[in-house]
């Protein structure tokens, strides 16, 4: 049970409006100090878990060797038709999402991934809702890539920040790249061999074989970090313990 700390250092306090002035500010300092303090450790604790991994080990290996195209082609042209590679994951509490990774590659003419000009990031409520329009329903932002050096395998793996919040449940995910045709040629997500085996091939409007979406036995390598969204409960009570502490103080 928690019990609010009482001074018993024998000192009176100061009787003249300077001092009392002095022992208020002094003590407003201590408290924005030790709040700040109790509030990074929370932040220490609650960061930095990995949601979701359908990549695996940095050489590669978790590959599957085929690539989902995910791509708006540039320019706008009647004769293309944008298409999504879209993967689920499900969140068993509330989360803050702050990036997503993925395995880029590419193929017919694709030479140089920093020729693709934007990077959009969506999250979907359902297959319905990608089918309907590749711009997310629950969270659609733009994304400036980190290329990581470290990966060995192939293509290319690439981080970019989001900052959503998901409560409990079912999301989709895609990456769509803007990228110029036939210029650049297809760009796309890898397949993985980690995962649930459900992913799909998306284009609302297109006029492909699987339009508007076709749903596969794939993985999709995709990797999605976050922090959950509920502070631990130490920390709570370390907040709690401040303020009871730098509010009787302050009396």
């Amino acid at each position: 049970m928690l019990h609010c700390l009482r001074s018993h250092m024998g000192v009176e306090p100061p009787t003249t409006h300077q001092g009392s002035k002095r022992r208020h500010k002094g003590m407003s300092i201590v408290r924005k100090a030790l709040i700040g303090s109790a509030i990074l450790g929370i932040a220490a604790v609650a960061s930095g878990d990995v949601l979701l991994d359908q990549i695996g080990p940095m050489d590669g290996s978790a590959l599957a060797g085929n690539t989902y195209g995910s791509m708006h082609f540039l320019p706008d042209s009647p004769k293309t038709d944008d298409l999504g590679a879209v993967d689920n994951f499900t969140l068993d509490q509330a989360n803050v999402l702050d990036s997503v990774e993925f395995v880029l590659d590419g193929w017919y003419y694709f030479d140089d991934p920093n020729d693709i000009v934007q990077y959009e990031i969506n999250i979907y409520s359902g297959i319905q809702a990608v089918a309907e329009n590749l711009i997310g329903d629950l969270y659609t932002s733009i994304s400036e890539p980190v290329f990581i050096d470290s990966w060995t395998g192939p293509g290319y793996l690439l981080r970019l920040a989001i900052d959503v919040e998901l409560e409990p449940g079912e999301y989709f995910l895609s990456v769509i790249m803007s990228n110029p045709y036939p210029d650049n040629g297809w760009v796309g997500v890898a397949t993985s061999e980690l995962g649930d085996d459900s992913a799909w091939a998306v284009s609302p409007n297109g006029d492909y074989v699987f339009s508007p979406f076709l749903a596969t036995s794939d993985n999709l390598a995709y990797r999605v970090t976050g922090r959950a969204n509920v502070p631990a409960p130490a920390s709570i009570t370390l907040l709690i313990g401040v303020f009871c502490f730098t509010t009787r103080r302050r009396r």
